[in-house]
């Protein structure tokens, strides 16, 4: 009896990075999350001139960046905070140059591999009182946020004598689903009209308010539906699970005005019409009086 031929053997599949992306889920952990997107573009840079990937070691730094901008972006909040400062006028303008740095460098995936989201707002109704709008993975990658030298930018303006008052509302949306965290990009112009909405839910109400603002939340980014809608967050406050934060920015106050004739804003009205609601506040905010283009993240 003649033996039989050998298999064929199997084809060795490329080393496809971007598939890493493509496949990296929001549920994994936020420490093994900010591994994956510090570590990998060192490790793409090294093994730029495997099969399947791109073969110029410039072109994979650059991939490779965007892969770990990609990961981080699918991360939910662990460690969010809304900083409310008032700053005395004839500072404003050292305080400003200190936040540019302390804003811009925290987006820097090398300097502040765990910082998913920084923009400073303006109060409208207060010229001199500001909102830092500040995103982290967790409670580490805010820490090590501290530890750098354009949070020191800040905190050397902070220490010299500019700030008036300052408070810190901590918020996540980690314990929400996916939808609570917007991660698209939000165009290139700051926000003329936005506002921070805090709402205190009856307990017994919690289900009911999370759908009708998941309706709210995902339609108000679908530019077909909402195209004055720049950036829409549902955030949880740490401290207290019944308290939530809506962070809603427009391009101008017609962009708001006309969310507010939509569908998908009637799914949040008609759950405050219903009664779900035990209060409200509101603050409006923008970013388009702030020089420059650097205030709200792109």
């Amino acid at each position: 009896k003649e033996p039989s031929p050998p298999a064929p053997a199997r084809p060795r599949r490329p080393f496809l990075a971007p598939a890493m992306a493509r496949g990296a889920s929001r549920a994994l952990p936020a420490a093994l999350l900010l591994l994956l997107a510090t570590a990998w573009p060192l490790v793409a840079v090294r093994f730029h001139g495997l099969p399947g990937f791109i073969g110029s070691s410039g072109r994979s730094a650059v991939a490779a960046r965007r892969i770990a901008h990609t990961l981080a972006s699918r991360a939910a909040v662990g460690s969010g905070v809304l900083v409310s400062v008032e700053i005395k006028p004839d500072r404003i303008e050292d305080f400003l140059s200190a936040m540019e740095v302390d804003v811009t460098k925290s987006r820097d995936k090398a300097l502040d591999p765990g910082c998913l989201r920084f923009d400073l707002l303006r109060d409208r109704d207060d010229p001199d009182k500001f909102v830092f709008y500040e995103c982290y993975l967790d409670d580490g990658a805010a820490a090590h946020h501290k530890t750098t030298s354009h949070y020191n930018a800040w905190a050397e303006f902070k220490a010299s004598g500019g700030v008036v008052s300052q408070s810190v509302a901590k918020v996540e949306t980690a314990s929400l689903p996916a939808w609570a965290f917007q991660t698209s990009d939000c165009g290139n112009k700051p926000t003329g009209s936005a506002v921070l909405v805090t709402v205190d839910i009856k307990p017994d109400r919690i289900d009911d308010f999370l759908k009708a603002m998941e309706d709210d939340v995902a339609k108000s980014r679908d530019k077909a539906l909402d195209p004055g809608c720049l950036r829409f967050d549902l955030l949880r406050d740490r401290e207290d699970p019944n308290k939530f934060v809506f962070y809603e920015a427009y391009s101008d106050d017609e962009g708001a005005a006309h969310h507010k004739t939509t569908s998908h804003y009637k799914s949040w009205a008609d759950f405050k019409g219903s009664g779900g609601l035990a209060s409200q506040s509101v603050t409006k905010v923008e970013a388009a009086s702030i020089p420059g283009t650097w205030a709200f993240q792109a």
